[in-house]
């Protein structure tokens, strides 16, 4: 690039070369080859000027970057910190699909199959009566705490806390299926009936001597789920029939008991054993209500886990989190097994 742009200089320096190699002086070629070295010169002190300004506006531009890096990290850790308490305020199935983006953050609710949970501490506004404020708060936290710990590790969509009330739903945002949710339910509530007789020992720590003895309700059917309310203050809940049947069952429970319906027992009845109780009339169904309790954890029949290992075979199959695709894909899989071997 640069013989063609000087292509002129070129020529007078191959020229001024060959006189000097011959002994030519031609004062008028040496004056053309002067100026044209003159103006080479100002066209190199031009560039480097220009390049001087331009590393100058290089180093302005580097130190600016540094400064708007810094600046988007700043905003980044205070979004981060944000959006870490804004997580305390949803559910982590809600908070994970608004913020990568499956769901839209406006009123709107939809149809769907849930199996809805309601719990609460038996007598507990008599329990309140007895204890400061202070204890009171503090072993209810420690309470919800570990409830929430178990609901959330068994897939739960925690709803909301009603002072010691807990209620929370499987089947939206995520799924597994009606029964593999039915089922992941009823197993959350058990272990919940567990580890509140285990918090009892807990609580005598901090100064409550009486017991937190728990009562839940569940039942499985169609409600509506989504975000109710206003354009500046929404509620992600579910509404309906359905919902309000599993709280009139908890209220129904006994203390360490889970109260289930008929629609959520025929569900498990492969995972889990009942016990017949009492039929139960409840405002907008037209029928009785057949409740059935669900029997402790000993008497839980044991879903097994398959595992084969071996030369060209590599087999973990896991029951619990079946949903019905998994199991169709699954029969396909045997079939063509058993049809090519």
């Amino acid at each position: 690039m640069s013989s063609g742009i000087f292509k002129r200089e070129d020529n007078l320096f191959k020229e001024a070369k060959d006189h000097f190699e011959n002994n030519i002086l031609d004062q008028e070629k040496y004056r053309e080859l002067l100026k044209g070295y003159e103006k080479l010169l100002k066209q190199t002190k031009r560039l480097v000027k220009m390049s001087d300004r331009t590393e100058a506006e290089l180093n302005q531009l580097s130190k600016e970057q540094v400064k708007l890096n810094q600046t988007l990290s700043d905003q980044n850790n205070k979004l981060e910190t944000l959006s870490s308490k804004l997580s305390k305020y949803l559910s982590p199935q809600v908070y994970d699909s608004i913020f990568s983006g499956k769901s839209e953050v406006r009123v709107g609710a939809n149809r769907k199959y849930l199996t809805v949970f309601f719990s609460d501490i038996a007598s507990f506004t008599e329990i309140s009566d007895q204890f400061e404020p202070e204890i009171l708060t503090k072993s209810l936290n420690a309470y919800l705490n570990e409830m929430a710990i178990i609901a959330i590790r068994h897939g739960a969509t925690i709803d909301k806390y009603i002072g010691d009330a807990i209620m929370a739903f499987f089947g939206d945002p995520e799924t597994l299926g009606q029964k593999n949710d039915a089922v992941n339910c009823i197993k959350m509530a058990l272990e919940m009936q567990q580890r509140a007789k285990k918090l009892r020992n807990e609580l005598k720590r901090i100064g409550v001597t009486r017991p937190f003895n728990i009562r839940c309700g569940i039942n499985s059917g169609i409600c509506t789920v989504g975000n109710f309310g206003s354009e500046n203050r929404l509620d992600y809940t579910a509404i309906g029939n359905q919902v309000n049947l599993a709280s009139r069952l908890e209220s129904m429970a006994g203390e360490g008991e889970v109260l289930v319906s008929e629609e959520t027992m025929l569900l498990t009845q492969d995972s889990f054993e009942f016990k017949p109780n009492k039929e139960i009339y409840v405002k907008g169904f037209s029928r009785p209500i057949k409740t059935f309790s669900v029997l402790n954890t000993k008497q839980m029949k044991q879903i097994k886990k398959i595992s084969l290992h071996s030369k060209g075979i590599d087999l973990e199959i896991n029951p619990e989190k079946f949903n019905d695709h998994s199991l169709e894909s699954l029969r396909e899989v045997l079939a063509e097994i058993e049809n090519n071997i």
